[in-house]
This record gives structure tokens, C-alpha cells and sequence, in this order.
């Protein structure tokens, strides 16, 4: 919908900017194995700007390299290459087997950080179209098994997460908030999953998941405003609370379409960036704060601190570069997530601008997408008290 509206994104742009960060350690691991293979490390070399002595000496110790006086050579009988993947860094892919009528055929590979929510026992798990239902998930042996089906649903993971921020690299003013970059810790866990009907999209069951919670030291961007700025602009807060899950649906969509990503490669978090809740819709399609648990916490106790806080964070460990550059353009990210939501034509909020949304609960001051608009207004800064006044 932003496209069709600004052909100019394509049509007019500066040439591509995509770019990772080759010194994050995952990736840079990965480089050093493969040029270890090809040449040996003499000492005092760096890999690009980076000394990599201690780099050098953990693969040794690991039983790949081997020092000899002042050379590190290769001695592992693997070909590093093969490991190294141009779609993820994460090792362990998910192999899914089809066991119909007694098969046992290798049909497809998943990535470790997507298994959790397409894998789980009882998913609708689609290849080229066709629907298949996973039987079993062997999480320690990495394999899913699946079975052919015709099902008329498919199936939505419920998850929770969990993001602290470790250390803030940057931060500056944005609006009457403020905007940062930093490392963040991030906890996910599947707790169950919706079966939705095709074409109707009504919900037609539930189940539970029962896996491991996945953890990540990654970077991340966020945006937060003021308990005292969100008390004189909504009337509770959960009517802010559905203003920041929609301006973050906005915000998590112009940041992938400017970074050159795909949304999966950037992670969306509302919460209060301590770890002790998240926002998330509940059964009712309401604006919600969760534990990690999946329990209420409750947000009605004034003397309670609230800081709602909208995080983009590196969908991958350690981050791979992305949130960096998208902090360097935070301001047009926000503009351009405003730009979304206002001219989009519906009257309180859809799947183009803000996400599927429930029509506003009666003497609600604000629908949800009145309530997103003016969360990204008063981010963004821009006629931040003529927007309170209109909204």
C-alpha cells in the first residue's frame, strides 16, 4: 500500500544501501574458518581492521587450527564452507521429514529461529501451497515430522517476549520522548497456537506448545515516551497501549522496507524495556500486558511506572547491522510510519496501516488508529501539541 502510494520509493531513490556488519562475531567467525582453510594465519595479522589473535587461539583450542611457531594452520577435515549459511547465521537447522504412508523423505529445511513458531506439534506447516501437519518435533535432533493433510485452517503461534535492554549505545530526543540504540537481551517462548479458517479468518481453536524459551544477546532500536506525556494524551493505558501495538505494526514495516530487509530479519517488541511485561492482543483482540508466563500484569495501580516502549530489535544473535543504520534514520522511519497510517483510507485501522484491529470499545476517546497516530506524533515531534489537541 505505501509503494502503490509513493511510487517514488522505487522510481527516485538513492541506490541500495543493504548492508551487515562483517564484525559481528558470528559472521566473523565464520570468515576467519574459511580463510584459515585457504592460508594459513601468520601472528600479528588482522581480518580487515580486526586483530584476531583471541579468535585464533579459540579455534585452536577447539581443535581446528593448529599454531605452529608463528602461524595458526588449518587441521579440521571439514570444509568450513559448507557450514556457513547466506540466509542465517544461527546453526542447527530444522530438517522436516514427511512420514505419510510410512515415508521417511527429507522435504525442506527451517532455520533454528523460525522452528519454534512453524514447527510445533499440531502446526500447519506450508511447502510450495500444500499443508502439511507436524506429528512430532525433535527439538534436541533437530527434525520435524510431518504428515500430508487437507485442512481449511492454518495455524498462528502465540508467543510472548521478553526484552531488557543491556546497555544503551546511543540516545537522543525524539518528539516529547526519546529514541535509543543499543544491546538488549530478548526472551521469546511459544505458548500455544490459533487455528484461523481461510478466507474468513475466524478463529477456530486453540492449542499448546511446550518448548524451550529462545534467548538472544542482540542490538535493537526503540522509542519511548513519557508516563507523564501518555497520562495527559489518552484516557488509560490501554488505549495507549493499543497506540503503541499500532504504531509499532507501522514502524516495523517502514523500517524492513528502508533497511532493505524482510520483516522476519527485524523483531517487534511492546513493553516496558525492564522485563516485566509485553503488550500484546489477548483472546479478544484487546490491547494486553502479559508476563513472559503469558499471565495479566496488571497496569491499573497508578503508582506503577509506565514506559511504554516500542523496540525493533536484530532478529538474529548478536545482530547482524541492521539496527544501527536504522537508528542513523530513526526520523525517517517515523515519518514515513506516520505517512502509513494518516493517508490510509480506513476509518479506525486495518492490516495496510496498523494490523487487523477491533472497532473501539464505547466512550473510548481514541480508535486504534487515532491512538497510533498520535503515538507517532508525539515520537516524531512534529506539531507534537496541535496533534494531541486534534486526535
Amino acid at each position: 500500500q505505501h509503494l502503490a502510494r509513493h511510487p517514488e520509493t522505487l522510481l527516485d531513490a538513492s541506490p541500495e544501501h543493504a548492508r551487515i556488519d562483517p564484525d559481528q562475531l558470528l559472521i566473523l567467525m565464520d570468515h576467519i574458518r574459511c580463510a584459515a582453510f585457504e592460508l594459513p594465519f601468520g601472528e600479528g595479522e588482522t581480518f580487515g581492521q580486526v586483530p584476531i589473535g583471541e579468535a585464533l587461539d579459540y579455534l585452536a583450542a577447539q581443535g581446528v587450527l593448529h599454531r605452529e611457531g608463528a602461524r595458526w594452520h588449518w587441521i579440521a577435515d571439514s570444509y568450513p564452507a559448507n557450514t556457513v549459511g547466506l540466509r542465517s547465521i544461527a546453526e542447527g537447522n530444522f530438517l522436516v521429514v514427511d512420514i505419510t504412508d510410512g515415508a521417511r523423505n527429507i522435504i525442506a529445511e527451517v532455520d533454528y529461529s523460525a522452528a519454534a513458531v512453524t514447527l510445533y506439534e499440531g502446526a500447519i506447516h506450508l511447502i510450495q501451497a500444500s499443508p502439511w501437519q507436524v506429528e512430532k518435533l525433535d527439538w534436541v535432533g533437530r527434525k520435524a515430522y510431518v504428515r500430508s493433510v487437507t485442512a481449511d485452517y492454518y495455524t498462528d503461534a502465540i508467543d510472548y517476549t521478553k526484552l531488557k535492554v543491556l546497555d544503551a549505545f546511543e540516545a537522543s530526543a525524539s518528539g516529547e520522548g526519546h529514541a535509543g540504540h543499543g544491546e538488549v537481551h530478548v526472551v521469546r517462548r511459544v505458548a500455544g497456537y490459533k487455528k484461523i479458517r481461510y478466507y474468513t479468518h475466524e478463529n477456530i481453536g486453540y492449542g499448546n506448545v511446550n518448548l524451550p524459551d529462545l534467548e538472544m544477546h542482540t542490538t535493537a532500536v526503540w522509542w519511548t515516551l513519557p508516563p507523564e506525556v501518555i497520562a495527559s494524551a489518552f484516557a488509560s493505558r490501554f488505549e495507549a497501549l493499543d497506540g503503541f501495538l499500532g504504531a509499532a505494526y507501522a514502524l516495523h514495516h517502514m523500517a524492513a522496507l528502508l533497511s532493505l530487509a524482510e520483516l522476519k530479519d527485524i523483531g517487534r517488541s511492546v513493553g516496558d524495556g525492564e522485563s516485566r511485561w509485553s503488550a500484546t492482543l489477548d483472546s479478544n483482540g484487546r490491547a494486553a500486558a502479559r508476563t513472559l508466563d503469558g499471565q495479566p500484569f496488571s497496569l491499573d495501580d497508578p503508582r506503577q511506572p509506565f514506559h511504554p516502549t516500542v523496540h525493533l530489535y536484530d532478529h538474529y544473535p548478536g545482530g547482524i547491522g541492521i539496527s544501527a543504520p536504522l537508528y542513523d534514520i530513526r526520523d525517517q522511519v517515523l515519518q514515513r510510519a506516520r505517512d502509513l497510517v494518516g493517508q490510509c483510507p480506513c476509518p479506525a485501522g486495518c492490516p495496510a496501516c496498523i494490523g487487523p484491529v477491533l472497532p473501539p470499545e464505547p466512550g473510548a476517546r481514541h480508535t486504534a488508529k487515532s491512538a497510533a497516530l498520535l503515538v507517532l506524533d508525539l515520537l516524531g515531534g512534529a506539531n507534537a501539541g496541535a496533534a494531541r489537541a486534534t486526535h
